[in-house]
């Protein structure tokens, strides 16, 4: 071989050497600038972001989209994408031809297509959204389990050579690499989501058996002062007609010594006998309001109860809102309106108080100022009686009302609220054959409903 030969044949050697560092060049600066570009904006930006505007000024692609395929690779979705529209795009069915084993579909092989209008694979949902594109370069990525793709659409024909496509495949490599420190990273922080959910519902159930202890607490306190409540009762009553016969004598001994007056008079015995009757009557009214609250109180602490019989709605309601004004009168006015005399519905009488409860608590809760009011109003509408419940709170936040029926949802502080109330109240009316629904809400308000069919009986 001459020198001239042996020369052009080294220039050759290098001339490939050299196109091979060019590559490895140009997958080097993809890698650096990931990294720099994720070291620097961490989790806040989607890492494929950064992908797309790394791949456009390489490859210079006209769209880019990230594919993920499902399991049996029958359907798909679009996770990311540089045009908006595609994004998040439902899932369709892939199309194949002639019963073609799934594993052949587009998205599973890498592949560069020249011209999209003649493949049948191509799926119709994205060539009806981008009927610009020409040409694509498809890169399969799989990380664990999961299932991706790459794909770079141009909108000019044969835009991706071999050479882009040994690119891309070794970028994606390391792109899976890293994603997968991504996906380590969301499962992370969904474990502890998951440990904060657990360690939320323990502290659920100790609060719940605190407030089933103290139930129980009250329902035996309850009975226990039924006792001496009987006997105030009782002794006021005897005392008022005591108060009365010496009210009779002191009259009848004016007209048969008239000069007694002037003696009463020194005493102000007429006022003393005046006002002890008006005091004996205050104390009985107390005595029938503290009557009441023990009864509802004990009504209510019986929570194994599901006995079904005809419960007066109205009734129902005043009792409860006797028992809730107890604390909600610190800093909100209660009120009760109804247009009907009376409304039965069949059904467990503790259950359904423990629905109104719940829902006038949570009613207080929302209320963080000096004005407060919770109005409730029982109607009718044919045979249907619904009961509303309307408070002037904060509101529920738009992104929490799809969530406030869940079980341990819950907007107070860890301690504050167990998030069981309106998960169990909704039950609880359902298994009434009747509904539980959030109305409205606002910055002004809330308004809660519940509807309940009429007694047949």
């Amino acid at each position: 071989m001459s020198q001239s030969e042996k020369q052009q044949e080294l220039l050759l050697q290098l001339k490939v050497e050299n196109q091979q560092l060019l590559k490895f060049k140009q997958l080097n600066n993809l890698m650096r600038d990931t990294l720099e570009t994720f070291a620097a904006k961490g989790r806040k930006q989607s890492p494929f972001t950064s992908l797309f505007a790394l791949l456009h000024q390489e490859l210079q692609a006209d769209e880019q989209l990230i594919v993920a395929l499902n399991d049996d690779e029958t359907s798909f979705s679009i996770l990311d994408a540089t045009d908006a529209r595609l994004k998040n795009l439902a899932a369709p069915l892939l199309k194949t031809q002639n019963n073609t084993a799934a594993q052949l579909h587009i998205f599973s092989q890498s592949t560069v297509i020249f011209d999209l209008a003649l493949s049948p694979k191509w799926p119709a949902e994205v060539r009806d959204m981008l009927p610009q594109a020409c040409s694509a370069l498809i890169q399969p990525i799989r990380i664990g389990q999961h299932h991706y793709a790459i794909v770079l659409l141009s909108d000019q024909p044969k835009t991706f050579t071999i050479d882009a496509k040994t690119v891309v495949a070794s970028y994606s490599s390391f792109i899976a690499s890293f994603l997968s420190l991504f996906e380590n990273q969301r499962l992370e922080t969904e474990r502890d989501q998951l440990f904060a959910q657990q360690k939320r519902i323990e502290q659920s159930m100790v609060q719940q058996d605190k407030l089933a202890a103290i139930g129980q607490l009250a329902a035996g306190v309850a009975h226990e002062l039924n006792n001496p409540l009987g006997f105030i009762y009782s002794n006021l009553n005897t005392l008022k007609v005591y108060i009365q016969t010496v009210q009779d004598f002191v009259y009848s001994a004016y007209s048969t010594a008239p000069e007694l007056k002037d003696v009463a008079a020194t005493t102000n015995l007429s006022f003393l006998l005046e006002d002890s009757f008006a005091l004996i009557e205050e104390s009985l009214d107390g005595a029938r309001r503290s009557r009441d609250i023990i009864n509802n109180l004990r009504t209510f602490s019986h929570p194994d109860d599901t006995s079904v019989s005809k419960v007066d709605l109205l009734e129902l309601l005043t009792s409860t809102i006797r028992i809730a004004n107890t604390q909600t009168k610190r800093n909100a006015r209660l009120t009760l309106s109804t247009d009907i005399d009376s409304a039965f519905v069949d059904g467990n009488a503790t259950q359904l108080s423990q629905v109104l409860l719940n829902l006038i608590n949570n009613a207080y809760h929302a209320i963080n100022h000096k004005q407060g009011l919770i109005a409730v109003s029982l109607t009718q509408l044919g045979r249907w009686l619904t009961i509303k419940i309307a408070d002037n709170g904060c509101g529920i936040e738009t992104s929490m009302i799809t969530h406030i029926f869940e079980p341990f949802f819950t907007t107070k502080d860890v301690g504050k609220g167990t998030g069981l109330g309106l998960s169990i109240s909704r039950a609880i009316v359902e298994q009434h054959n009747g509904c539980l629904a959030l109305e409205q809400t606002s910055a002004a308000g809330s308004v809660f409903v519940v509807s309940l069919p009429v007694s047949d009986a």
